[in-house]
């Protein structure tokens, strides 16, 4: 499968299988975060979070059996981290090995974890600097990738303390100036940084300031924040409101995040009519048209047994276009069956 129809793939309902494991991490790892803190703290280390579904994921299972259940892992990644596993199974009996179901579900909201395995890089704050995932190559390599992640996350967290902290300082003659310099960083930054998060907060600013958008600086704020994956509801109407045709684009990017947070039938035939809302419309980026389109016919076909809504998507798909010729072929196969 190529790697663009793979990422079209992965926000299906199917998960990726394999052999479950008895525990994730082993001993080495601890499985309550707060705990994990205060050895941190005694310790003067950072924490190394790893948000896991240890009987069900498959890139998780591979990344525990690969690195991180590995020796040579061990003895260099505890020299600077404490090891932390925060599970999240499907089977009850792995459920109920979790120590505190309930904080690790705060935490993956809080860190807005929305993938399996997410790795965190933190200090004993909270303060995330680090973002990474399953990587081939065995434990040396991964190690190697901790160590640089930790040494340039580290410096640019100073970095992003004394942004913010002069944007907060600022009075109201010298805020938009403030507000400029964060905007300028958010755009360097792709939505996996750990720093997104840190910045939205400031980047609402222009939100707040410009309800009606007369300066565009609320539009200017929707979008970095779209960009970034910083979605809540109230951001989502703000974007509807704005770009009610589409014309900017961000109607599009509220339906993508609709589909980001679909979790069951009721949900995705939510995302679905908005979707078809959106088309009637047009799209601004017909790449983003054909993933959306393509996805929905998955869904329709797989997980919500409407064979005529999967060929009406499929079809839309194609209109659209695309040069994975994978994904063509899927499509294909589809409108055949």
């Amino acid at each position: 499968m190529s790697t663009r129809l793979a990422s079209i793939l992965f926000g299906s309902l199917a998960a990726l299988t394999a052999p479950a494991l008895a525990t994730p991490g082993g001993e080495h790892w601890v499985a309550d975060f707060d705990e994990a803190v205060d050895a941190a703290r005694k310790q003067n280390k950072d924490l190394l979070v790893d948000f896991t579904g240890s009987d069900w994921c498959g890139w998780c299972k591979k990344l525990d059996k690969e690195v991180f259940s590995e020796q040579a892992f061990l003895d260099a990644a505890q020299k600077d981290f404490v090891l932390v596993a925060l599970d999240f199974p499907h089977a009850e009996e792995v459920k109920a090995k979790v120590p505190n179901p309930q904080r690790n579900d705060e935490l993956r909201k809080k860190y807005g974890v929305q993938g399996y395995p997410t790795i965190l890089l933190m200090n004993v704050d909270g303060e995330v600097y680090g973002k990474t995932g399953y990587r081939q190559g065995g434990p040396a390599p991964y190690v190697e990738h901790l160590a640089e992640l930790r040494k340039t996350g580290r410096e640019a967290l100073v970095s992003t303390r004394q942004l913010i902290k002069a944007f907060e300082a600022a009075d109201a003659a010298g805020k938009q100036a403030e507000w400029e310099k964060i905007m300028e960083l958010m755009g360097k930054l792709d939505g996996d940084s750990p720093f997104v998060a840190q910045l939205a907060g400031p980047v609402r600013w222009g939100i707040e300031s410009d309800p009606k958008n007369e300066k565009g600086l609320k539009l200017r704020a929707v979008k970095a924040l779209l960009g970034a994956g910083q979605v809540d509801e109230a951001l989502l109407s703000a974007a509807r409101e704005l770009d009610p045709d589409n014309k900017e684009g961000l109607l599009e990017q509220t339906v993508q995040a609709q589909f980001q947070t679909v979790r069951n039938d009721d949900s995705a035939k939510a995302a679905l009519a908005a979707l078809d809302g959106l088309a009637a419309k047009g799209f601004k980026d017909k790449k983003l048209g054909f993933q959306l389109h393509f996805r929905a016919a998955m869904w329709s076909k797989h997980n919500l047994d409407d064979a005529e809504g999967a060929k009406r998507h499929a079809q839309a798909a194609k209109a659209i276009g695309t040069d994975d010729d994978e994904a063509l072929k899927a499509l294909d196969e589809l409108l055949a069956g």
